[in-house]
């Protein structure tokens, strides 16, 4: 926030790029508890809070889902809805949120940004659920946004409700450290890209915007591998990981936007920086990744 007041004060919104609340490793009651006093220092300077959901706080979704369940049945209004495209507004201890999911859509300088939280591109990555898609292509058929949510709302809330037992958070914690390591070493082999680039990811961004159908998007911003970097293909969008403005490793939780300016170099970024605790800043000119703590920005963009 101090950085934000020195290099952008006339910033009037930030975006928050999911996984403030970590329903995954805490109840919902101390989960939100420790996300207050960061939500109230923004309320408090007077800035617009988007939210966009992601995937330890994805319970938030399923909340939003089934209140609107019921309201439509009380009107016998009783239809499937599989591909949530939300956007309502909720409230913590008395903050107003805006909230988004799967994605939150802005034009600044003349240039559509979406921001999401990034889950979706690492796709299916828990074993039961690649067995289902391998079942599910094994008959000719393919995965469909519709299908991809509706396998992690099953293992996102699986995940939650563990939350509430020690022992099996710190189960699904060795799991989930002993499969990360698996995966960067299976992806380092044959790809000799680190799993978590930008670069490696390029694909699934342009797959995410086509399936969507969500139209021009100029500039594709994320974050849930906490992973700096920046990348993009001739003719394709800019694509920008926050990488995590949280100071701890990146085994936590968030990522995050608000509002600045000018230069370029792209080829420094497309692999992915392990560079901690970055921030991106938007206005009309450009972007400017920062690094807390850093005078100088790690990576400037011009819009025009």
């Amino acid at each position: 926030m101090q950085e934000i007041s020195e290099y952008q004060s006339d910033c009037r919104e930030v975006v928050l790029l999911g996984d403030i609340f970590d329903f995954w490793r805490a109840r919902p009651e101390c989960a939100v508890k420790d996300a207050l006093p960061f939500l109230r220092r923004l309320e408090e300077d007077g800035l617009k809070i988007r939210y966009v959901v992601g995937n330890h706080d994805h319970h938030l979704v399923v909340q939003k889902q089934e209140a609107e369940f019921l309201e439509r049945a009380a009107r016998g209004d009783i239809f499937p809805v599989y591909i949530p495209d939300l956007r309502w507004r909720q409230t913590f201890a008395g903050i107003d949120v805006e909230t988004f999911y799967p994605c939150y859509r802005k034009m600044c300088g003349g240039r559509a940004f979406l921001f999401t939280h990034g889950h979706h591109l690492d796709g299916i990555q828990t074993l039961t659920l690649q067995l289902v898609e391998r079942m599910r292509r094994l008959s000719g058929e393919e995965i469909l946004p519709a299908d991809l949510e509706m396998m992690m709302t099953y293992a996102y809330e699986s995940i939650y409700r563990s939350a509430y037992i020690g022992e099996m958070v710190s189960f699904e914690d060795f799991v989930w450290k002993a499969s990360g390591l698996l995966q960067r070493f299976t992806m380092a082999v044959f790809s000799q890209q680190h799993p978590a680039s930008v670069q490696s990811q390029y694909g699934a961004v342009l797959q995410f915007i086509r399936d969507r159908n969500l139209g021009q998007v100029d500039c594709f911003i994320y974050g849930d591998t906490h992973r700096a970097g920046i990348f993009q293909r001739k003719g394709g969008p800019l694509a920008v990981n926050t990488g995590c403005f949280a100071r701890f490793s990146s085994t936590g939780s968030p990522a995050s936007i608000s509002a600045s300016m000018s230069g370029i170099n792209l080829a420094s970024f497309a692999q992915g920086s392990e560079t901690p605790d970055t921030y991106l800043l938007l206005d009309d000119d450009g972007l400017a990744l920062r690094q807390l703590g850093r005078k100088r920005p790690l990576f400037l963009c011009e819009l025009f």
